[in-house]
This record gives C-alpha cells, sequence and structure tokens, in this order.
C-alpha cells in the first residue's frame, strides 16, 4: 500500500515541479512586456507635454505679448525732462475737449502744454511739472463754461427782436430851460442809421426822443460820455458835478418824470476827468410815452456812437 501511494503521488508532485519550472521560464518575457508598455507611455506622456508647451507658446505669442505690449504707453509728446517720474494725473484727452475732436489735441494751448501718451489706442494727456497741472486744471474748468454760440451776422436785420425795441446814437443840437435850468437836450436823428446797430421798431423816432406805440413793461438804458469840451480847468467851472437824465414824458399825465440819472465830478488832474456813464432800469410805460436824454449844462458831453446813446427793449404787455 505505501509502494502504491508513493508511486501514485510521485508524478504529482513532479507536476508540480514542472508547473513551477514553466512559470520560471515565461518570467523573461512578461518583464519585457511591461517595459515596452511603459516606454509607450514615456513617449505618450512626453509627447503630450511637448504639445502642452507649444500651446502656451503659441498662447503667449498670439494673445498675451501684444497686449503686453500695448499696455506700455507709447510717449508722443514729452514736455517734462524727469526720467521714471511718476505723473501726477492722467485723463483721456478727448474728456478735455468740448468737440472731442482727438485732432484738436495738438492745436490746443493747453493740452500742449501736457505730455500726450497713447495707451490702449486711446490718448492720455498727463501733468508731471507744476506747470503742467495749471494747465490740466485750467482745461478742466473751461469745460464748465457755457458754449459760446457764434454770431450769424452783425446785420441788425439778422436778429429776432422783442415786439418793440430801439437803439439810436445821441446828438446835441437843443438847449432848454426846463425846470429853471439850462440843459443840453440830446437828439435823434432817425435818417442816419449809419451805426450799424441803430434801429426802432414799433417805436417813433423824433427829434425829441422815443415814442412808443404799445404800453408795457420795458427795459431803458442811457449811456453819456462826460468830457468837457473846453480847455478851462475845472476849477473855472461854475458847476464841477454834471449829471444827465433819462426821462419820461407822459402824454396822459401831461408832466415831465425823471425815470434815471448819471452823475460826473469833473477833477482837475484825476484820471477820471472824462468818464461814460451808463444807466438802464425797467419801468412801466403808456403808448405815446416819450423818453428823452437831458444833461444839465452846456458843451459837457462827448458824442460818438460808442459811448451816447439810448435805448429800450419791451419785455411784456398786458
Amino acid at each position: 500500500m505505501s509502494s502504491k501511494q508513493s508511486a501514485s503521488n510521485e508524478p504529482l508532485f513532479d507536476h508540480r515541479v514542472d508547473t513551477e519550472a514553466g512559470h520560471g521560464v515565461d518570467q523573461p518575457a512578461r518583464q519585457n512586456t511591461q517595459k515596452r508598455v511603459g516606454n509607450w507611455e514615456a513617449v505618450v506622456l512626453s509627447g503630450t507635454a511637448l504639445l502642452l508647451v507649444m500651446a502656451l507658446g503659441a498662447y503667449l505669442v498670439l494673445f498675451e505679448l501684444p497686449g503686453m505690449r500695448q499696455r506700455e504707453p507709447v510717449i508722443i509728446q514729452q514736455i517734462h525732462q524727469e526720467e521714471n517720474q511718476t505723473p501726477f494725473a492722467c485723463i483721456p484727452c478727448e474728456k478735455l475737449l468740448r468737440s472731442n475732436a482727438t485732432g484738436d489735441v495738438f492745436n490746443d494751448p493747453l493740452l500742449r502744454k501736457l505730455d500726450i501718451q497713447i495707451d490702449h489706442g486711446r490718448l492720455n494727456c498727463c501733468a508731471y511739472t507744476g506747470e503742467q497741472k495749471t494747465a490740466l486744471f485750467e482745461s478742466i474748468v473751461r469745460l464748465q463754461d457755457p458754449a459760446r454760440q457764434p454770431v450769424p451776422s452783425s446785420n441788425v436785420s439778422g436778429f429776432r427782436f422783442s415786439p418793440a425795441s430801439a437803439h439810436m446814437r445821441l446828438y446835441p443840437e437843443r438847449k432848454t430851460h426846463d425846470a429853471g435850468y439850462s440843459a443840453q437836450l440830446m437828439e435823434l436823428n432817425p435818417s442816419n442809421l449809419r451805426y450799424g446797430l441803430e434801429h426802432y421798431r414799433n417805436v417813433t423816432v423824433t427829434r425829441h426822443g422815443l415814442q412808443v406805440t404799445f404800453g408795457g413793461l420795458y427795459y431803458i438804458y442811457s449811456s453819456v460820455q462826460f468830457k468837457p469840451q473846453s480847455q478851462r480847468p475845472c476849477y473855472e467851472f461854475k458847476y464841477k458835478t454834471f449829471v444827465a437824465y433819462v426821462e419820461r414824458i407822459s402824454k396822459r399825465l401831461h408832466g415831465l418824470i425823471p425815470l434815471l440819472k448819471s452823475i460826473h465830478s469833473c477833477c482837475d488832474g484825476c484820471a477820471d476827468r472824462q468818464e461814460t456813464k451808463y444807466t438802464g432800469g425797467v419801468f412801466p410805460l403808456e403808448p405815446g410815452d416819450v423818453i428823452r436824454v437831458s444833461v444839465y449844462g452846456q458843451n459837457l458831453v462827448e458824442f460818438t456812437p460808442e459811448t451816447s446813446y439810448v435805448g429800450l427793449a419791451m419785455l411784456g404787455g398786458p
């Protein structure tokens, strides 16, 4: 029994040994296969990394580098001399112009004092020095000024007026002794309108003054240049104080009503020996009322269209 058992067990023992021996023969081949797979994995990873590096480089070249170059301001106009100085302020140049026209930047007298740079395709005006700060502030303040509207024409016919208005030059031709005082009335000449702004609308111009057609509220004004027509010094004058009146002659009241008054004192050696006096105010007038100017004294006024005149303008009516 023991011999049979040993005989039957021997093939089983040999088969196990052969099997282990067989496994020992196949192990180098399996290691070679694993090495080849590892090599392919390394190649794939290396290729992927190379592709990523190339993609990153292409992105930098196409997108980031141009942007980095563009973010560096390009100096077009440099006034200050110090290098690497931080600006006090930089403002887009178009915001400092009324017209928002970029072409006007280099022609503007204030902006020409500033450093002008290009940043992201936009012109920036920068201030570094004290003078540039002043120019920058002045350019900001002037934006608050009302826009100037050009006058289409200096001819009277090119303007629109209130329902009634007049502006006439004064002439010295009449003398009067109203109220017991010697006075010189300022005359008007409706036939001589050579001075470009003289006009009258719904107002009758006579030698005595301006007669209104419509009743209402009027702005009335006058200017008189006091300049004695004499070489005598002021201390020899009987009256050294000159008075001019703007008077209303009321058709309904049949009376003379002073509306405005201007006074000038003559003085030897004074800078104001001659002086222009302007006065104006708002008054109600009735149809037929006359506005005139009189100066109490003789030969005391210089008559020029720029300094001696009278006018009125209707502001509103009933």
